[in-house]
């Protein structure tokens, strides 16, 4: 009974707008309280928000933002989508391709949903409407996928965050999202291609020279993710060290093509502690609720009560992708993950499937919730800068939530889709 009332004043909480993380720590102290008392209740809270951040593995992911900071204060996004729009501009529904290729580049490049979705929608999604796609169409595109590859294709910090929460290999999970990243970028062009035929889209023609010349301001931050990503993939080093090299390298070659000035790089600081101190701040408050949890036995009760329902595993997962559905709805993904993860991921451990390609799966999962009502901030960004209405833009977005959709079923039915990268490493 007390953990339903507690569950319902988080509820209740986030209803009226309190962010997540001291959502989570205000409630899961008073149900730490309310349980075991004022002693118990000050030993957890005096050690838990150092220890639960005191982590050499969490720093992958300030420094990745960090990383992610510089690159986008380069302004790179523009050149980058220029440039494939010049290689691949000529193709039927060349503009669309372009832009999901540049939203997987960028996503790559940033490793955040919310940035790559504001920066492409200011650039993409005119040059679309410019190529006779319907501003529907383009707006929708650019909010359902733009995000989603972000967060698939590394450094992706949502993944970073799943890895610690479940104590899992940070290296293994970035690369598991890379060919189910590639699966969906090829799902998304091959639905362009087909839409683009029949739209009769305008094509963009250029010469060679041209496309050379495209490159020059592009290939050194696109051979630092590739360098990062490699030795993290060959064990040369763990992902932390490459984090550390990538927002280094990011930062001298910004200074090196004079993208980058001290004005812009003391913003791109303050804006990775301000993001970092928010992720932080999320995850004590996970920790301290997870506390309360332990202390109620709630967790234990739960995975007794499925193994004594006879229900099989997959009826189960099915259960567990619906709710992770329903709770997008209504919750960011970062917050979803650290509130429900403690529950969920001893399920998933008990039922017998891979942590690792459950860790994509959610992440997929989550990122849909972005893009639908109510919440759907991807929704929210992509009409801001577009000014196009929401309404308009989540019915631009519904056959591309068809194709993540399928996608999520594609990563069950074929596992080895997400896994074969992290057994060969």
């Amino acid at each position: 009974m007390l953990t339903l009332g507690i569950v319902l004043l988080l509820l209740l909480l986030l209803f009226i707008g309190m962010p997540i993380g001291f959502t989570l720590i205000v409630v899961g102290s008073l149900g730490i309280f309310l349980v075991s008392g004022f002693d118990t209740f000050t030993g957890i809270l005096s050690s838990t928000a150092y220890r639960s951040v005191n982590s050499f593995t969490l720093t992958t992911i300030p420094l990745f933002i960090l990383m992610a900071n510089f690159i986008s204060k380069s302004n790179i996004a523009k050149d980058l989508y220029n440039c494939i729009l010049k290689w691949i501009g000529h193709v039927p529904g060349g503009v669309g391709v372009s832009t999901v290729f540049a939203s997987a580049g960028f996503g790559t490049l940033s490793g955040s949903s919310i940035a790559a979705t504001s920066i492409m929608s200011k650039i993409c999604i005119p040059e679309m409407t410019r190529a006779r796609y319907k501003d529907t169409f383009a707006a929708g595109l650019v909010a359902s996928s733009t995000g989603t590859l972000a967060v698939l294709i590394p450094p992706s910090v949502p993944l970073i965050l799943y890895a610690v929460q479940t104590e899992t290999s940070i290296g293994h999970l970035l690369m598991a999202g890379v060919l189910p990243g590639i699966l969906l970028a090829g799902l998304l062009c091959t639905f362009i291609f087909i839409t683009s035929i029949k739209l009769n889209t305008k094509i963009e023609k250029s010469s060679w020279s041209e496309r050379f010349a495209s490159l020059k301001t592009i290939w050194p931050m696109l051979l630092l993710v590739v360098f990062v990503l490699a030795v993290i993939y060959l064990g040369i080093a763990t992902s932390t060290e490459a984090a550390a090299f990538g927002a280094l390298g990011a930062l001298l070659i910004g200074l090196l093509i004079k993208r980058l000035n001290v004005k812009s790089v003391i913003e791109s600081l303050k804006d990775a502690v301000q993001q970092t101190a928010m992720i932080f701040t999320i995850v004590i408050g996970g920790y301290i609720f997870a506390y309360f949890f332990t202390l109620t036995g709630t967790g234990q009760s739960i995975i007794s009560a499925i193994s004594d329902s006879g229900l099989s595993k997959w009826t189960i997962l099915f259960l567990i992708i619906v709710f992770y559905l329903i709770l997008g709805l209504f919750m960011d993904l970062i917050g979803s993950m650290i509130l429900t993860l403690p529950l969920v991921f001893p399920i998933i451990q008990a039922l017998g499937f891979d942590e690792i390609w459950f860790g994509v799966i959610v992440v997929l999962l989550l990122e849909i919730g972005l893009v639908t009502p109510p919440v759907g901030i991807n929704l929210f960004i992509t009409s801001k800068y577009s000014k196009i209405p929401v309404d308009r833009v989540f019915y631009g977005s519904v056959p591309f939530i068809g194709i993540l959709l399928l996608t999520i079923l594609l990563l069950v039915i074929f596992p080895q889709i997400v896994l074969y990268l992290p057994t060969n490493m």
